[in-house]
């Protein structure tokens, strides 16, 4: 009986076997499966002085590739209405992520845009908490074909209001320094999130000859969004 008992037993554990496989054979894809996070955004903005008005779309998408060390890939298209062509642009981000809350980066960008054409080599840093958030970086900027150089800076600040937690207020600046790329933007503004993933904002801004400018932006989030903020032109300077 005690032979029979065990042979019970064997078979049934031997049975148990391949039940266990298919569980082990699941589970390891999953942990190994990389998620996919980033935003969609449309800018609208207007600039009071000139009248001039200008659109874009951008999209950023970014993961985690080996362990702390992430990816994020900015694409984004621009038209200015006293150009007939478009403006378009792309950044590849290299990122080590400190924690949840803390980044490092550098970046290379690259866009087509008016007077010239250019890349921008960087370094940044984003921190976002449950309430504030802020991002810095600095660039040099390589003119492509041209002899000119020179350089980009910007930081901001995000604020989400512990007692309307759908508002978040923002603020911030950006100035470039050698010729024919000369100029500054500082702006205050507010999104509000509409639903989980989609919010509305507008920023109301000024560059440094004095000129107002107006801006309504729609961000589409998807998975914990982009780490990092677009560094092109029409991004940091929209309706320039």
């Amino acid at each position: 009986m005690f032979t029979s008992h065990m042979s019970r037993a064997s078979l049934s554990a031997l049975a148990a076997l391949p039940a266990a496989a298919l569980l082990l054979s699941t589970a390891q894809p999953a942990q190994a499966q990389l998620t996919l996070d980033g935003t969609l955004r449309l800018e609208l903005a207007h600039n009071e002085d000139t009248s001039v008005n200008t659109k874009r779309f951008r999209g950023s998408f970014d993961g985690l590739v080996w362990n702390d060390m992430g990816l994020q890939l900015d694409i984004g298209v621009g038209k200015h209405e006293h150009h007939e062509s478009t403006q378009p642009s792309a950044a590849l981000h290299g990122y080590y992520r400190v924690d949840e809350t803390l980044s490092y980066g550098v970046f290379l960008a690259a866009e087509d845009r008016r007077p010239g054409n250019s890349y921008f080599y960087g370094a940044e840093v984003a921190y976002q908490g449950d309430a504030f958030g802020i991002e810095a970086f600095a660039a040099y900027r390589d003119d492509i074909a041209e002899s000119t150089d020179g350089g980009r800076y910007g930081l901001d600040v995000t604020y989400a209001l512990p007692t309307a937690p759908r508002w978040t207020l923002l603020a911030g600046g950006v100035s470039d320094d050698g010729a024919p790329v000369e100029q500054g933007f500082g702006y205050l503004g507010a999104r509000y999130e509409v639903r989980d993933g989609i919010d509305i904002g507008m920023t109301a801004g000024s560059t440094d000859d004095g000129a107002g400018i107006v801006t309504a932006l729609a961000t589409f989030t998807f998975g914990r969004g982009a780490t990092f903020r677009a560094r092109d032109t029409m991004e940091l300077y929209p309706g320039y």
